[in-house]
């Protein structure tokens, strides 16, 4: 071996000892199973090699994607300012009787396509898809690079000011025709939920500076200070179905990381009676998403929220997984009622207007595999999970599942 190889050898044993030293402050992730599977992979065990090529393969991709803005839009939102968040509902459409069509009219589960012409959202989708991805690639190779990248983006997002969002949804999900602001955008900023672990992990690393970390801290603080106090924030914390569950995430998560720890106990304990109690059935049927004409899929899109209020919650001393209310309402229920639609055994007689899609249902199993320590639900997620088991991702987030 020369000397600038083995300079190289020392330099990645030195890098992979700095991220090994140190357990990301994470909410959704677990770090002591981030820990352990880092343990593992650095020591080259064989059954994470797939999941790790993987990820490589996926974050050289991302490294060469162009970041994108909030300020890329050239319809501008009722504020003029480019740095606000802007998006259409998408359920709502012209009013065929009106010679304007407004004020638009509801359609549920019917995607009209005007809303792509405001890029903001898809925009924000790939943000959060891109740091999370180049976070975990960092924190399981020990590449810096991959920390950097995910850096660039946070700075152009949260802290630049020519190109940052302000930390609010006033205009998110807004209906033409309707000359006012509406709660229910904030179901648009739900990821900001995995961005927070994603900076927890970026931590370790040395792309993010003091002065970075101090603003980013900045645009979450006043980030949760709108959701909490604004008219659109309560608004969202009272709706009755998916939306006021995944504001309960989304909050929670932005709580815990600016240290208001008592917030996300409130909503977790509120949760029993709010969620669990009032959205399902005593057998697991969830009425208000039934009602839906998309009716499979927010099924699973709320059950999803609520197993991350109850990952939340623990943080906040509240168990909510194994929360059940006198007639037997509960969390697991609500995955148990879905399954043997998903098996066939029983028909699903609700409207849904899209074929059937079972990835969430998938990942909801994984969880509860390991949650409830029960190995039916390893068999549901081995059935429909849409990936290959052995690179999937969740090997690296969540561990391998034991037989």
């Amino acid at each position: 071996m020369n000397r600038r190889t083995l300079n190289i050898a020392l330099l990645l044993v030195m890098v992979t000892a700095v991220v090994l030293a140190q357990r990301p402050r994470v909410y959704l992730l677990n770090a002591d199973t981030l820990v352990s599977v880092q343990s593992a992979v650095f020591k080259r065990d064989a059954r994470y090699v797939p999941a790790v090529k993987k990820l490589r393969k996926d974050a050289d991709k991302a490294m060469k994607a162009e970041i994108v803005t909030v300020i890329e839009k050239t319809i501008l939102p009722p504020s003029g300012n480019k740095n606000d968040f802007f998006s259409l509902s998408r359920y709502w459409w012209p009013d065929p009787s009106k010679p304007d069509g407004l004020p638009y009219i509801r359609k549920d589960g019917e995607t009209n396509p005007e809303v792509l012409t405001i890029p903001d959202h898809e925009n924000l989708m790939t943000f959060f898809k891109t740091v999370h991805l180049l976070s975990i690639a960092y924190y399981y190779t020990g590449d810096e690079q991959y920390a950097v990248r995910a850096a660039e983006w946070i700075r152009i997002r949260l802290i630049t000011p020519e190109t940052r969002m302000n930390p609010h949804l006033r205009f998110s999900q807004q209906v033409r025709g309707v000359d006012k602001e509406r709660g229910t955008g904030i179901l648009d900023g739900r990821e900001f939920s995995s961005t927070i672990d994603a900076i927890g992990i970026l931590r370790l690393s040395r792309s993010l500076t003091p002065a970075d970390n101090q603003a980013i801290d900045r645009w979450f603080l006043e980030y949760y200070h709108w959701l909490t106090e604004s008219p659109n924030g309560k608004s969202e914390s009272n709706a009755r179905n998916n939306h006021g569950t995944w504001y309960d995430v989304h909050t929670s998560a932005v709580a815990l990381f600016v240290g208001k720890k008592e917030t996300a106990r409130r909503i977790a304990e509120e949760a029993k009676e709010k969620r669990i109690a009032y959205q399902f059935s005593p057998d697991g049927e969830q009425a208000e998403e039934l009602a839906r004409t998309l009716s499979w899929h927010y099924c699973q899109f709320n059950l999803t929220a609520l197993f991350r209020l109850a990952t939340l919650a623990r943080h906040a001393g509240v168990d909510l997984f194994n929360y059940s209310t006198q007639d037997g309402r509960s969390i697991r229920k609500g995955l148990d009622y879905l399954i043997p639609f998903a098996y066939k055994e029983k028909e699903w007689k609700a409207v849904q207007l899209k074929e059937f899609n079972y990835d969430m249902l998938a990942q909801l199993s994984r969880q509860a595999a390991v949650e409830y320590r029960d190995q039916k639900y390893l068999s549901v997620w081995k059935k429909f999970t849409p990936s290959d088991p052995q690179s999937d991702r969740g090997n690296l987030l969540y561990g391998i599942l034991a037989e």
